[in-house]
């Protein structure tokens, strides 16, 4: 991941806040602590003029009082930059993070300044404890986010020169200090302007990417104070980095199936930024009001109207203790590959919809995010994810092996409930890699299939149209072994449509193994397939039944497909025999 692109986001957002407020770099500090919108509700700890509790109010939160609220996050330990603060318990809160906020200051200025009203504010708020937390546990609700703060005759925590002070010198201390020591130096090379500067800082890592709390992270040695070596910051950057991250947190961070993603614009030409920045926040509320398209479809759909002067990087992450932990970086997606990402899963779908009998059915990434759970399968899930945004090619036994697991499962299942539509999204998804060209991508681009759908009133014979069908859908059927198990498959569906007919049961169904089947299976299963025929009177697939026989007789010993395929290519048999229509006048006749 290139920081600088970060960095460049920072630094549009401290141009903008520079010029809507002013120099003063506390509004560069200053966090919208309901910069998520669930922080609604302000418990305001009311003290007089004379230094009396008056009561604890409850108000709405203002964006107008974001400068007065003053808050910043500190450690999830400790206390925060000032005394306003997020509430988790009403005790611990007004504990750890107000009344220690208020002795942190105390004790950091009463050698330089009279802290003479923060000590009065703070025996007032030690001596009515009691009160003051009956009266926050009051108005406190634990389903709404609440802020809570210090009002002092009439002023707010961000009206009082001296927690502007600290708050400057303390966001700048953050960048160095390491468990209370500093780590920086003077007349050294910044890591991301790559400049020399006055001096460089040492625990400017907003993104936490490494710690320097662990052996191993940092250059030279486990050295704590040493780590400027390893990440040298200049103030500039580290400021520019740490409202690029914001700024990221608050309009570029999206999920992806349910991981946590940025998406970081990096552009050629900076007079861009602000229109693609547009786009890009646009994202969020068409997220809110299309509940038909998924995220990665709405992204997709909207970075490929971009140019290709500019690339995407999509940093997936998950946080743990405050530390970010980057679970996949995929680098400089341009605005092309999106549109082909796009384009290819609308034509699958629009295959799937113009078929009746598979048009309810949509392949999308939820479909990858069953094959691959987050708590089980997270890793895989990101490798394929990886290899379809970066263009990579994917390994064919991996993703069969996956698939062809899942179609047992649900043929197993509930009496097979939701065997067709697994196995159809299944089929769907195989489609959409490969026309992505990461699957099978030695074999080079294929063409988009025109049908889903294969009727016998548009050919002269049965043969025709399976030859036709196979021809037809890419080269997922290039071998006669392929075209064997998938023929065998679908008479062993045709085979159990009549006995449901016949018997409202499908006692066939017990000699196909759970579909854990083998090479001796198919070769098994279409004699019996043919004599189950014969029993039933329903002799009028005999021209399938020898094309499958011609084509296992081609196929010879030496199949091209393992034990994985075979499963796969019979439910695709199973499934597909409803996309077929054979129909004469015996099988309607039978069927009616």
């Amino acid at each position: 991941m290139e920081l600088s692109a970060v960095c460049l986001l920072g630094k549009i957002q401290k141009e903008k806040i520079t010029k809507e407020l002013g120099e003063d770099t506390v509004n560069i500090f200053v966090e919208n602590p309901n910069d998520t919108g669930a922080y609604n509700v302000v418990l305001e700890i009311i003290i007089d003029k004379s230094f009396n509790y008056v009561e604890t109010k409850v108000t709405e939160f203002k964006n107008e009082y974001i400068s007065k609220y003053l808050y910043k996050k500190g450690s999830s330990n400790g206390t925060d930059f000032t005394p306003t603060a997020k509430i988790t318990t009403p005790e611990k809160t007004f504990q750890n993070k107000i009344i220690k906020s208020y002795e942190e200051t105390i004790n950091a200025y009463k050698k330089t300044k009279d802290v003479e009203f923060l000590e009065k504010i703070h025996n007032t708020l030690i001596s009515n404890k009691d009160k003051i937390l009956s009266d926050i546990s009051k108005n406190f609700d634990s389903k709404k986010g609440t802020i809570l703060t210090v009002v002092y005759d009439n002023k707010y925590i961000g009206d009082l020169e001296i927690f502007r002070d600290k708050l400057r010198q303390d966001a700048v201390k953050n960048y160095y200090l390491i468990d209370g020591k500093e780590s920086r130096n003077k007349d050294k090379t910044c890591s991301i302007c790559k400049e020399k500067n006055k001096e460089v800082y040492g625990n400017a890592n907003v993104f936490k990417f490494y710690t320097v709390d662990k052996e191993g992270y940092v250059a030279g040695g486990f050295k704590k104070l040493d780590s400027w070596r390893n990440f040298p910051v200049c103030l500039d950057c580290a400021v520019e980095l740490e409202l690029g991250k914001r700024y990221l947190d608050e309009n570029l961070s999206f999920k992806f199936q349910g991981r946590d993603f940025y998406l970081i614009p990096k552009l050629v030409f900076e007079k861009d930024t602000e229109r693609i920045l547009s786009i890009l926040r646009m994202l969020k509320g068409e997220l809110l009001e299309n509940t038909y398209e998924t995220m990665e479809e709405i992204m997709f759909k909207r970075l490929q109207t971009l140019e290709n002067y500019m690339s995407f990087d999509l940093l997936f992450y998950e946080e743990n203790n405050s530390a970010l932990n980057i679970k996949l970086s995929v680098q400089e997606v341009l605005p092309s590959r999106f549109r082909k990402l796009y384009e290819c899963l609308s034509n699958v779908n629009q295959l799937m919809q113009d078929c009746p009998k598979s048009e309810k059915i949509r392949v999308d990434f939820r479909y990858l995010n069953t094959l691959f759970p987050r708590k089980t399968h997270n890793r895989y899930f990101l490798e394929v994810v990886d290899i379809i945004l970066s263009d990579k090619r994917i390994d064919y036994k991996f993703i069969i092996s996956h698939i062809t697991k899942h179609i047992i499962d649900k043929f197993n299942e509930e009496e097979g409930r939701y065997f067709y539509h697994e196995s159809i999204k299944s089929y769907g998804f195989l489609m959409y890699l490969r026309l992505l060209n990461v699957l099978f991508k030695e074999n080079g681009q294929v063409k988009n299939m025109e049908k889903f759908y294969w009727d016998i009133k548009d050919y002269n014979t049965r043969e025709e149209l399976f030859e036709s069908f196979f021809n037809e859908n890419m080269d997922f059927f290039s071998s006669p072994d392929k075209k064997a198990i998938f023929m065998v498959g679908l008479l062993a569906q045709k085979l159990l449509n009549i006995q449901m007919i016949k018997e409202q049961r499908t006692p066939f169904v017990n000699r196909l193994k759970g579909l854990k089947l083998g090479k001796k299976d198919i070769k098994r299963l279409l004699p019996e397939i043919q004599n189950k025929f014969i029993e039933y009177d329903a002799q009028y697939y005999k021209d399938i039944l020898a094309l499958a026989s011609n084509y296992l007789i081609n196929a010879g010993e030496k199949w091209t497909v393992s034990e994985l395929d075979i499963p796969f290519y019979f439910s695709m048999g199973m499934n597909l025999e409803r996309h077929i229509k054979l129909s004469n006048k015996e099988e309607v006749e039978n069927n009616d």
